[in-house]
């Protein structure tokens, strides 16, 4: 008798390991980060995103986590993850400060809370994530943070981090691109 798991639940950090049969996953609550075979980041996923089950790629709950099994059209699995893997490619062409910059925009956009007129970036993430999503030092992610503070585009103390002027981030972004 072979038991068939609809939903899943993972209770902290830990890498997702799926079976043959497994194909693809609603992400109920919860974020999920997804790194290429080099350890690369390529995205961060969260509440209505969904998992393709990809040989190439490595899923990590990055909180504790709810999965609901969910059918896709057969030929939507093997190029699932193109789109990012191209838009991720092309910002390697930018500057370390443009880099972040997107990083920050990204996060704050998918898992930002609006507050007054600010956006609070859930308090997962860390100087390391951004690092590892920008192929960069933290350390150098710690100057490139303060220096968006300093133009009073984010505020980075205390925790949680704040994008205090979206627009001016976006502009930001367009200035370093190159």
């Amino acid at each position: 008798m072979k038991i068939v798991w609809k939903n899943r639940t993972f209770f902290g950090k830990q890498q997702l390991v799926f079976s043959e049969e497994d194909k693809a996953f609603l992400i109920k609550s919860g974020i999920v980060e997804v790194q290429t075979r080099a350890e690369s980041v390529l995205a961060y996923l969260g509440v209505g995103d969904t998992i393709v089950v990809n040989e190439g790629l490595d899923f990590y709950a990055r909180t504790a986590l709810d999965l609901e099994e969910v059918e896709l059209e057969e030929n939507r699995y093997a190029s699932f993850y193109n789109h990012l893997l191209v838009e991720r490619m092309d910002e390697y062409h930018y500057s370390a400060q443009a880099r972040v910059s997107i990083c920050i925009k990204k996060l704050a956009d998918k898992f930002g809370t609006e507050k007054n007129g600010e956006i609070q970036i859930a308090t997962n993430f860390t100087q390391y994530d951004i690092a590892n999503y920008c192929n960069l030092k933290r350390e150098y992610i710690s100057v490139l943070l303060r220096r968006l503070a300093g133009r009073r585009i984010i505020r980075i103390k205390p925790k949680p981090w704040v994008v205090l002027d979206m627009e001016a981030l976006r502009e930001y972004i367009s200035e370093t691109s190159f």
